[in-house]
């Protein structure tokens, strides 16, 4: 029991604060610049959009005002079987160059991407999501980087703008800076494999069709990494996005989801875990992701082995402390306006995170999909 208990804590310790650390002093490899070039090639911009009425006319002014070349600029919109006036607002702006594609049938957004990438003829495809604002720098920040023949595809720095303030954006902003952090690191070394789902683009040659079951921010960097060429993250790159889930419940929901089909798409590219073959990356895979969604099954091991230990000082110091986290956790759902915030809420979305990433690595192992994707646009009230 001692063992498992000291097991489970290391690997937690590793997962939070051993893996930033090696990144961090180089010994996963020291920085390795890529080179940028000033070019304008043909840039296909994909938008899958299900009943976005509220949002598509912002985000096509928005691409409309780019500094990139209007002309070097391909707008494709899919509509995933909207029922509102999304298509009809989208129709507006065919003497603009944007092209709308119907699908009658609500199919996914993967779907929809495999369609619109069919249709374009860009040599750069721009996935980006319709409730996600650019800098007009966007598009040529991001072109800029494939003046380096060995970048693949080029991912940006997501920030969220909230009408609604409430502890899980507030918690959510502050893990999205460690996630950004983390992401730089593995960025400026070659072993990022993964991409901000509002907005990347790749190069058209590494383009391969998407399953539905795939996170196509997450399926895509992992290809590139098995054509042998390299995912890279332009601080530069700042786009805004609306963050939605406000609260623990859509909070949870869309972590469950994110973690199934991240799993999936990791186990479909499990080439990429071969440690003697691909070293840096799949050291990266392992600690980034796969350990990580891990986390609560050693969370439940090391609460286990401290129950069964308590007998001894230390452990029963350990139990109790464990205790107060879970009890913090649950004080922050059941008393959302309590004084002490950080107190609370730092445990809640903490707790909130792994019994997510139980709930989704279990549903990957049982083969439960979660879904097709339907954007949820409309804010909850404020906690």
């Amino acid at each position: 029991m001692k063992a498992l208990f000291w097991f489970a804590i290391g690997v937690m310790a590793y997962v939070y604060v051993g893996y930033p650390l090696l990144l961090k002093f180089n010994f996963l490899g020291r920085v390795s610049p890529w080179r940028r070039g000033c070019v304008q090639p043909l840039v296909s911009v994909i938008i899958p959009a299900h009943n976005e009425e509220s949002l598509i006319e912002a985000k096509i002014r928005n691409l409309l005002a780019s500094d990139y070349p209007l002309e070097q600029i391909e707008i494709l919109i899919g509509s995933d079987g909207s029922s509102d006036a999304t298509e009809e607002i989208v129709r507006r702006y065919a003497n603009d160059g944007v092209a709308l594609l119907s699908f009658s049938q609500h199919q996914g957004k993967s779907s929809i991407q495999n369609g619109l990438v069919a249709a374009s003829s860009g040599n750069i495809l721009v996935f980006t999501d319709a409730d996600c604002m650019l800098p007009s720098t966007a598009l040529g920040h991001l072109v800029e980087n494939f003046g380096d023949e060995l970048v693949g595809l080029v991912t940006g720095s997501p920030r969220y703008q909230n009408c609604n303030e409430t502890n899980i954006t507030q918690n959510e902003s502050h893990y999205l800076r460690y996630e950004t952090w983390l992401r730089t690191q593995e960025s400026q070394r070659g072993l990022l494999t993964v991409a901000s789902g509002s907005l990347f683009a790749l190069r058209r040659s590494l383009w391969k069709p998407l399953d539905s079951c795939w996170s196509d921010d997450f399926a895509l960097p992992l290809q590139v990494a098995l054509a042998g060429m390299r995912n890279v993250l332009d601080s530069r790159v700042l786009p805004l996005t609306l963050l939605t889930q406000n609260q623990p419940s859509s909070m949870f929901d869309l972590k469950v989801r994110i973690v199934g089909k991240d799993l999936r798409t990791v186990l479909a590219h499990r080439r990429l875990l071969n440690l003697f073959r691909y070293r840096g990356i799949a050291i990266g895979l392992w600690s980034h992701k796969l350990l990580r969604w891990l986390v609560p099954y050693f969370l439940a091991v090391t609460f286990a082995s401290s129950v069964f230990l308590c007998r001894l000082t230390f452990f029963l110091s350990v139990l109790i402390l464990q205790l107060c986290l879970y009890g913090l956790a649950l004080s922050g759902l059941v008393w959302p306006r309590g004084a002490a915030k950080f107190l609370l809420y730092i445990p809640m979305s903490f707790c909130i995170v792994n019994f997510a990433a139980l709930l989704g690595t279990a549903k990957c192992v049982l083969g439960q999909t979660s879904g097709r994707w339907k954007p949820v646009r409309k804010q909850s009230g404020t906690v």
